[in-house]
């Protein structure tokens, strides 16, 4: 499902950036013998740094593609994702040792991110090796709350209330029944609530609501790349329904108590409006806008995207009471305390509220959701070209012949035939 364009590439290999406090040195060629490894310490330290990029780009790529398959049990061809983990997780810190203060190119940097919101994603459901531990957690919800209430801030947003009692809260029973529900929609074992391996929308999983920031984000760096593309509508409504498919994980699956998670989902959109001023007699922008504010940007008016505010406005409607039931509840508070009549001991303004989250769960079924977001996830992937050491496994680059392709590996200081019995051990390692 592919909601954005794919950036402008010809996707040919490119020169590994630089360090900000030095410049890059000059490629000197490696003995035919030497192996492809970041341990290596005899290589010239920027065609070394071009081999690690290229080795941590291709790793990545493998991870996110073994990651989607994952979630994907008719793919018999899955890419063994505990291998690829286990080879990333050592690869990386590596690099950031041998590397210190190498920035990413763009492309690099959004494989990287894309990286993080793949794994965290479709491995949220059951405790894995990469479910995160307490205090990254704790990290994440903290920035994701201050950033919620900054733009709550900065757009004078009044927030809203989502007005459920207390007597109508699920009980833990409907908690561990509506989990049980989700997992078996989406063909993961049900874990057993009674012991220490529940973790689906226990405190320790990583919810939707904590990953909408990070997947704001690496859309907005897609959108960065494109820069002359902007968000469509389909994106916007895959975008919406997420926040509200986050606000009912949180109050049917995880037990908020609150209206917090309400407002913190769906504060997204413009956060400055930008305003000119005049200074020494030239314009000058307030505030420059980052890659998030320049998303929801319209590029010719400089206001919020058209469309965004009516489309987050309705699904949010779903979840909110209408005019009509604001009027019923002001008249009914206004005279006696009506008593239940449905035989469950709570009030009837509860059984609405209740009533309007189900009924939105029920017209936005988790499962086909989450087969719309895995199938966002993978067109992202392909947004840019393969890593090159893809490429290479199927002997020539792009826009190169197989010959051009053979001194481009030559030029790298390489023996091709070296450089390739590398690369097949290395498929061998991921596959």
């Amino acid at each position: 499902m592919s909601t954005m364009p794919p950036p402008a590439t010809n996707g040919k290999p490119k020169k590994a950036g630089t360090r900000a406090s030095e410049p890059p040195k000059k490629r000197a060629r490696l003995d035919d013998g030497m192996h492809v490894a970041i341990e290596n310490p005899c290589a010239d330290e920027s065609t070394s740094l071009e081999v690690d990029i290229m080795i941590l780009d291709y790793l990545a790529y493998q991870t996110i593609c073994a990651c989607i398959a994952s979630r994907k049990p008719e793919d018999s061809t899955a890419i063994s994702l505990s291998h690829n983990l286990a080879i990333l997780e050592t690869f990386l810190p590596l690099f950031k040792h041998k590397h210190p203060g190498y920035a990413f190119d763009p492309e690099l940097r959004f494989r990287v991110l894309l990286l993080k919101l793949v794994s965290l994603y479709t491995q949220r459901l059951t405790r894995n090796t990469s479910t995160l531990p307490p205090g990254a957690l704790k990290q994440l919800r903290d920035a994701n709350r201050a950033r919620a209430e900054e733009w709550m801030d900065a757009t004078a947003s009044p927030g809203f209330v989502l007005d459920i009692p207390s007597d109508a809260m699920p009980t833990t029973e409907d908690l561990e029944r509506n989990r049980a529900e989700v997992l078996h929609r989406l063909n993961i074992p049900a874990e057993d609530e009674a012991y220490e391996d529940a973790h689906y929308g226990t405190p320790s999983g990583v919810s939707l609501l904590d990953l909408l920031p990070l997947i704001v984000q690496v859309s907005a760096a897609t959108i960065a790349m494109i820069e002359e593309s902007g968000l469509t509508e389909q994106w916007m409504h895959m975008a919406a329904e997420l926040m509200l498919q986050a606000v009912l994980e949180q109050y049917l699956i995880c037990g908020a108590k609150d209206g917090v998670a309400l407002n913190q989902a769906f504060a997204w959109g413009l956060k400055v409006q930008a305003e000119s001023m005049e200074v020494d007699g030239e314009a000058h922008d307030e505030k420059a806008k980052d890659e998030v504010d320049f998303m929801f940007t319209d590029a010719v008016y400089e206001t919020e995207v058209e469309g965004w505010a009516d489309i987050k406005r309705s699904y949010m409607a779903e979840l909110l009471p209408s005019v009509d039931e604001e009027q019923a509840k002001s008249s009914k508070d206004s005279s006696s305390t009506p008593s239940s009549d449905d035989g469950s001991g709570r009030t009837p303004s509860a059984v609405d509220a209740v009533s309007r989250l189900e009924m939105a769960a029920a017209r936005h079924p988790l499962d086909k959701f989450e087969a719309n977001v895995l199938g966002f996830l993978d067109a992202l992937s392909k947004s840019i070209p393969v890593p090159v050491l893809v490429q290479l496994e199927n002997g020539q680059l792009n826009d190169m012949t197989r010959q051009e392709t053979q001194e481009f590996v030559r030029s790298c200081g390489f023996s091709v035939a070296r450089f390739y019995d590398e690369i097949e051990g290395l498929k061998r390692a991921t596959g």
